[in-house]
This record gives structure tokens, C-alpha cells and sequence, in this order.
């Protein structure tokens, strides 16, 4: 596996299959996720407040990392996507990109990672999946995105 945290144009087309794979998502997010990945190529990491890695298997990706310093804070951060492709589930992929986005985020100064998903099942091994990254879960919003489907909030302290 080779992991870059630089975007290519044809990292969109990817992210949109990756993100697709897993069936967690709506088109409408998938939208976003791809919209997130233009706005890095367009304008930069920097500009677009959008950092991207990518996990690559044989030159191609399955799996990646969008996340951002929250504007009007000091040190805080928010980790907008991490998905990897259905077919490259638990091998690992997820973790090292989760290490690589701390790493980064630390390197930026950042102290607070927060981490917003849904409380539907399917959501159960990205619930483990946070608190098995040292993740605290913080809040819910009950029936954030529709009936019976909350925000769960976590943070990760660096």
C-alpha cells in the first residue's frame, strides 16, 4: 500500500467510487465528497481549508482521508471524510490514514480533532472503528439527519 497526501484529478473519480462502495452514503454526500476533492485541486490545501490522503493499492486509490482546521479556532480540526473502498476493509488502511491525519494535524499545531457520523447501524464498525482510534464520544443530536438517525460527535485529543 503507498499513501500520498496529494490530490490528482483523477482522484475525484476515485473518491466517488470509494465513497459509493461502502453504501453508507447518499448521492447527495457523494456529491460533497467529490466537491471537497475539486475545491482541494482548485485552490489548494490551504485555500480550500480542504487536506486530503490517499491510500493506493497498485496505483490505485481505495481509500482516503478530507479534514481541516475549523475556521474561528485555535487548534481545532474537523475530520469532514475517511473511507476506504469496501473490497480493502479492515486490512489497516483506515487506521494508518486516521495515524497520518494526526501526524499532520499535530505537525499544523492542531489539539482537537472532531469527528461527526450517524447513529444508524450500518454506522456500528465507524463507531468502533473511532473509539478503537482513542476517539471520546462527546454528543448526540437526536434526529440530526432524519427520525431516528442522530449526529454522534466525537473528538480526538492530540
Amino acid at each position: 500500500m503507498n499513501y500520498r497526501s496529494q490530490l490528482k484529478e483523477s482522484d475525484v473519480r476515485a473518491i466517488s467510487e470509494i465513497v459509493k462502495s461502502t453504501g453508507f452514503f447518499s448521492d447527495s454526500e457523494i456529491d460533497i465528497a467529490e466537491e471537497l476533492a475539486q475545491e482541494n485541486l482548485s485552490k489548494g490545501p490551504e485555500k480550500s481549508g480542504y487536506i486530503f490522503n490517499v491510500a493506493e493499492k497498485d496505483k490505485v486509490p481505495v481509500a482516503y482521508t478530507c479534514y481541516g482546521p475549523i475556521p474561528g479556532t485555535r487548534d481545532s480540526f474537523d475530520l469532514y471524510w475517511i473511507a476506504v473502498h469496501k473490497s480493502q476493509r479492515g486490512k489497516g488502511i483506515g487506521k494508518r490514514l486516521m495515524e497520518m491525519a494526526v501526524e499532520d494535524i499535530t505537525r499544523l499545531s492542531g489539539k482537537n480533532i472532531w469527528i461527526e457520523t450517524s447513529s444508524r447501524a450500518i454506522y456500528e464498525p465507524t463507531i468502533q472503528f473511532y473509539l478503537k482510534c482513542g476517539c471520546i464520544r462527546i454528543a448526540q443530536f437526536p434526529d440530526f439527519y432524519a427520525q431516528n438517525d442522530h449526529k454522534l460527535v466525537f473528538l480526538k485529543k492530540i
